[in-house]
């Protein structure tokens, strides 16, 4: 049996069905559903396990296709090899598609192995055995500059789309992550949370990581660069009638709601239109990186304010050029210089006048 599905997002719809499932074999679904109780035990986020869920699904109906609904266990590396071609030539996923779907088949492999291992002592988790298809770069890197910033800020100021101006000036402001930002409040913006860098102190937030409640950790919010578009879009939501805390909000049947990444996704292709480049949320976490090291921020420190774990990952971040980068390395050789230079008052006076009054 061959069935014709390509549309990524709705292919856990479109090819498992509840006729399909219901022919797949007993013990992968008991299997399948050991498994899954175990990822909530391990406390995996609710978004992991619909990941798992709907992948694993997806590779037991391939089975009860097309490897005669054996046992999970009963794999073989041909199976594997198999079940790669038909996702690469049948299904045309991309490359990153295919490494998710085996990475979740692979954690499942995983699970039997290192958990099951009484019941099925001699199994193997054989997925490493098959290399999955080279990586591809799905989009040139977006690399904002200030100007282009500044430039989607006014537009959207000129256009008195001042949610849409403050959300950008919020993530230009703290390099959060759209998963992040999007739970944003009201509250968050506030002098007690102010610090003497000028930086808004976010309440312990939910960031990305391991568990329903991820990984707890405050951000940091550039007051310079978010006030004035935190200040029309307040000034607005009064005039709207707006209230509770949450910062970025839709109506749904006459109630304001908060936006949720479909929203986000939309805004940013939005985005794109009105700067004629790529716009996507995580460009404003390299922007952030970029701005705070070319106005002089340690490596370290900029690890702290984007929440990384080592300074190689915040690197990753930092788009300067080696030229750039090196720009000042050697003026301690001409200290000399610069020492008579900073002994120069900073405007000259005339002849005869005093610099002091």
């Amino acid at each position: 049996m061959e069935m014709t599905i390509v549309a990524r997002t709705t292919m856990h719809n479109s090819y498992v069905t509840e006729e399909n499932w219901a022919e797949v074999s007993q013990d992968n679904k008991q299997l399948f559903k050991d498994f899954i109780d175990y990822c909530k035990t391990e406390d995996k986020s609710p978004a992991t396990v619909k990941v798992y869920t709907s992948n694993i699904k997806i590779f037991l109906v391939w089975v009860l296709h097309y490897s005669k609904n054996k046992r999970f266990v009963d794999m073989t590396k041909r199976d594997v090899m198999q079940f790669q071609n038909w996702m690469v030539n049948v299904m045309s996923m991309s490359p990153a598609r295919v490494r998710n779907l085996r990475a979740s088949v692979s954690s499942m492999s995983n699970f039997i192995e290192d958990i099951l291992d009484d019941e099925y002592p001699d199994f193997k988790n054989i997925l490493s055995k098959i290399k999955p298809p080279a990586k591809q770069l799905v989009r040139e890197k977006t690399v904002l500059s200030n100007e282009k910033v500044g430039e989607l800020l006014k537009k959207l100021v000129d256009a008195k789309e001042y949610q849409k101006a403050c959300f950008v000036a919020c993530l230009a402001a703290s390099g959060v992550r759209k998963g992040e930002v999007i739970n944003f409040q009201v509250s968050f913006f506030n002098d007690k949370a102010l610090d003497e860098e000028g930086m808004y102190h976010t309440p312990k937030m939910r960031t990305k990581g391991h568990g329903k409640l991820g990984k707890q950790m405050i951000k940091y919010i550039i007051k310079d660069i978010v006030q004035p578009y935190f200040e029309l879009w307040m000034k607005e939501r009064t005039e709207l009638g707006i209230a509770g805390d949450d910062l970025f909000v839709v109506k749904h049947q006459e109630i304001w709601c908060p936006i949720k990444i479909g929203t986000v996704n939309g805004w940013m292709g939005y985005f794109s239109k009105l700067i004629e480049e790529d716009c996507y949320s995580h460009a404003f976490r390299h922007y952030s990186a970029t701005y705070l090291k070319k106005n002089g921020a340690t490596i370290d420190q900029i690890k702290e304010f984007l929440g990384h774990n080592d300074t190689a990952t915040t690197q990753i971040y930092i788009d300067i050029s080696s030229s750039e980068n090196l720009k000042g390395m050697l003026d301690f050789m001409h200290k000399d210089e610069l020492k008579e230079k900073s002994d120069e008052p900073l405007v000259k006076a005339k002849e005869g006048d005093s610099l002091v009054n």
